[in-house]
């Protein structure tokens, strides 16, 4: 064998060795990047729930203004859709944690929890659902139900639905009552709570909101209420003064058509005042 020939050999002995060398470690990086995946992969966030009852301040999303208020009386007809997977497991708007196999919703104004009852219009089917989130903000949707929900509905398959949401009073306020003691049921299996609950009147309602809008606000300020009603007497002096020159002018009109009169009809006039003192002279006699 030359020289030539024993070079050759050598470097293509040399080669199919390091590409060994080379498939060996690849493999074993795959191997261990796949026990890695198994073993060593990054945690998800885990999210500690802290849930409130919340009836909250008026916020924003795109543009747009929303006022969340305690309405017992709520009853609306409109479009609903589902969440699921990529919110598992995450907070909700008062505090929870999101669980899509529960039968949650999530609503724009009413209170965290409140309990509402959502029919399915194309259907006739109806379940009770705990809202306890915000939601949904796309288009004019109203309710935005967890996956359990939505396939207990037959909603899940087509994605939105003709729904009709009503508040239901009962269990609303006995949630609003447990959720203040500190408990938040996953169903709404409130036992000896809802017995002793009651429906609120619609003055007792209004009662409520009133005194939330006065505790919120400052606009009972002496200030604000002497400059209301400064506003309110300017207002009735501009009336008064409007009907004072109505009547002046009503005053003057009479005279100018009883001046004419004298004018145009001079003796009908004198007969009358001739008339008037005869009787007069009668009178005294």
């Amino acid at each position: 064998m030359n020289k030539d020939g024993f070079l050759m050999f050598k470097t293509f002995f040399l080669t199919i060795f390091l590409l060994s060398i080379l498939q060996g470690c690849t493999s074993s990086v795959e191997v261990a990047a796949n026990i890695g995946k198994k073993y060593f992969n990054k945690k998800d966030n885990i999210y500690k729930s802290s849930p409130i009852y919340k009836v909250g301040n008026k916020y924003q999303v795109k543009g747009k203004f929303y006022y969340p208020e305690k309405n017992m009386f709520y009853n609306e007809t409109g479009i609903a859709s589902w969440y699921g997977p990529k919110f598992h497991g995450k907070l909700t708007a008062n505090g929870e944690i999101y669980n899509q196999n529960a039968l949650t919703a999530a609503h724009k104004t009413l209170p965290l929890p409140s309990a509402v009852k959502v029919t399915n219009l194309e259907n006739n089917k109806s379940l009770i659902l705990r809202v306890n989130d915000r939601g949904p903000f796309v288009n004019d949707r109203i309710i935005d139900l967890s996956s359990k929900a939505a396939d207990l509905l037959g909603l899940k398959k087509k994605g939105t639905g003709l729904v009709r949401v009503t508040i239901l009073q009962d269990k609303s306020v006995a949630l609003e009552k447990l959720a203040k003691k500190g408990s938040f049921p996953e169903t709404i299996n409130l036992g000896h709570a809802t017995s002793r609950t009651r429906t609120i009147t619609y003055r007792e309602w209004i009662r409520e909101k009133i005194d939330r809008h006065l505790e919120d606000t400052s606009y009972r300020s002496t200030k604000e209420r002497r400059e209301a009603d400064s506003k309110r007497k300017k207002e009735q002096r501009k009336e008064q003064n409007k009907l004072d020159q109505q009547n002046h002018k009503r005053v003057q009109k009479k005279n100018k058509q009883e001046k004419l009169q004298i004018i145009l009809f001079p003796k009908a006039n004198m007969s009358i005042s001739i008339k008037e003192k005869r009787l007069k002279k009668v009178n005294t006699y």
